[in-house]
This record gives structure tokens, sequence and C-alpha cells, in this order.
């Protein structure tokens, strides 16, 4: 399946929106690029204290292209859409962000390519080790 997000379009919730329309309860998303009016992403403008555990913190970026990939779980018709992206901003010679994508608004347009995936059943939780991040995992055949 292929979208392309309009100017102004809040770009989580519509790759939820889209899925659900057209009936798709998980995937993996290919490829995801375009131009951004702004981005939050995970990240830091200073060095952590603590490279191993996870930031806390964000970082919002305005005006930028950019490129990512990712995957879409869903339970009960709520949609978990979860991106990570490099963007680079316009203004700033290309200077690069990456990370994981909190919110994003579509500048001109975003084209998203997902492919569904029908098993095994996807889900996100917290793992041992993952500092009470939800991970991609997969749900077994008896859940």
């Amino acid at each position: 399946m292929a979208i392309c997000l309009d100017p102004g379009d809040d770009i989580i919730p519509s790759i939820g929106a889209a899925c659900a329309q057209l009936g798709i309860a998980q995937g993996v998303i290919v490829t995801f690029s375009g131009a951004f009016r702004s981005v939050e992403l995970i990240a830091s403008h200073t060095p952590a204290t603590d490279p191993e555990v996870p930031l806390p913190e964000s970082v919002v970026v305005t005006y930028t292209e950019g490129i990512g990939s990712g995957t879409i779980t869903s339970r009960d018709g709520e949609y978990t859409v979860h991106l990570h992206v490099v963007a680079g901003e316009k203004d700033a010679a290309a200077a690069a962000y990456a990370g994981h994508l909190l919110r994003g608004t579509a500048h001109y347009t975003v084209e998203v390519v997902i492919d569904e995936v029908l098993s095994p059943r996807l889900e996100r939780s917290p793992r041992t080790g993952t500092y009470g991040i939800p991970t991609l995992g997969f749900e077994s055949p008896n859940d």
C-alpha cells in the first residue's frame, strides 16, 4: 500500500487512520519520505550523561526533508505507528537530525509505502532491559 499525506497533515495519526480505512491491522513502513514543516524527535543538543539510558528529551526541527522507516501495530482499533527518521534542515546546509519521531507535520507531501504483515501478530510491549520502552515482538499463536 502507498499513501501520500497532504500539507498540514499530522503524520502519525494520518498513517494510522489510512491503515484503519484500508483495513490494515499491522505492517512495516518500508519507506517514509518527504518534506516536513516540523518534526519532533527523541534527541538532545547536549551529550548524554549516560548513553546507555534512553534520552528523556526531544528536539524540534523545522522545514526539513527526510526519510525513515518503521512499523505499525494495532490492538482494539488503536494504532501505534513507530517511526525513525533522518531529516535535514533546509536552512542549515541540510544538517541532519535522526531519531524516533514523536510527532510531525507534512509540508509539501509525505509519501509512505507500507507492506501489510498478515502473520505473525505484531505487538509492542516493554521487555527486560528496555527501560520501559515498548519494543516490537510477536505474539504466539496461542495468545
